[in-house]
């Protein structure tokens, strides 16, 4: 460890943080404001375990393994306020009002976040590897853990913790090099044709209908100017007949494109999609 890079574990613990925020805005459209700190000195992860399990529910553990020098493992640890809430907003971005879904869309922002973090350590360790999470029944028994506080313009999410066990250990130095990365073991060859586990939270969403529409312009008038409209009556919009239009998507713009004329209806050819940032700044 040098004095620019974390430790191992803790790297662990801020890179998760880090790609749960961005999993947090692809599936909800909004990202909270994530940290990731150690506790306080003294505390231990069973006491933070207790008092956040008696004021917010009982904790859903996750574990996930990584086959790498010292064999370690990061655990999340959510209270069921956290992951209700959290998959709540997610199932409400989506027009889902069914609570039964909770459980497995929470676990499905943890399986994409663990996933990214494994081609994240992959890159780190320049290595292939080929992770496992499973359930936990119970906090495991460690000195390292940090808490992760995730917080939104309109609420706060209870505490999650991050453990880590095992002895994780820092890439050699020439693992920072560029290069592919290489497999994990001689024995342990990535089969060819492995696919992604299909989501269950995905394949719900797939269904809901979005209100789509389109953009040409728009324009502010005096009241006065508004009460003077009659049948005929032309309104100048801030745009011109050569520029794009945009597509709005639940009031959101994810396109723009040109009109054309399809066997007598009007429609939309799109020429360039919004990036995530950009759809951000149209929300209303």
């Amino acid at each position: 460890m040098t004095q620019d890079r974390p430790s191992p574990g803790r790297w662990f613990a801020e890179e998760w943080t880090a790609l749960l925020g961005t999993v947090l805005e692809s599936l909800a459209g909004e990202r909270p404001k994530l940290s990731c700190s150690a506790p306080a000195a003294g505390a231990t992860l069973a006491a933070c375990g207790e008092e956040i399990g008696v004021e917010h529910g009982a904790i859903l553990w996750w574990q996930y393994h990584f086959p790498l020098p010292g064999a370690p493992s990061i655990w999340i640890g959510a209270p069921r306020d956290a992951w209700t809430q959290l998959a709540g907003r997610i199932l409400g971005a989506a027009g889902v009002e069914d609570d039964s879904q909770a459980r497995e869309t929470y676990l499905e922002v943890l399986q994409q976040s663990l996933g990214e973090l494994s081609r994240s350590a992959g890159r780190r360790w320049n290595r292939q590897l080929d992770c496992s999470g499973s359930e936990g029944t119970a906090a495991p028994e460690t000195t390292e853990f940090y808490m992760v506080e995730a917080v939104y313009p309109d609420a706060a999410i209870p505490s999650l913790m991050v453990a880590i066990t095992g002895a994780p250990q820092d890439p050699p130095a020439e693992a920072d090099s560029a290069g592919p990365p290489k497999a994990a073991s001689p024995d342990a060859a990535e089969p060819e044709n492995q696919l992604p586990v299909r989501s269950k939270t995905f394949n719900l969403l797939m269904g809901v209908e979005l209100p789509v529409s389109v953009s040409f312009g728009h324009v502010q008038l005096p009241l006065k100017d508004v009460l003077k409209l009659t049948a005929g009556s032309i309104i100048e919009l801030n745009r011109t007949v050569d520029e794009l239009v945009e597509v709005i998507v639940n009031n959101c713009v994810v396109a723009r494109g040109e009109v054309v004329v399809m066997e007598g209806n009007y429609g939309v050819r799109i020429h360039e999609i919004m990036t995530r940032q950009e759809r951000l700044e149209t929300l209303p």
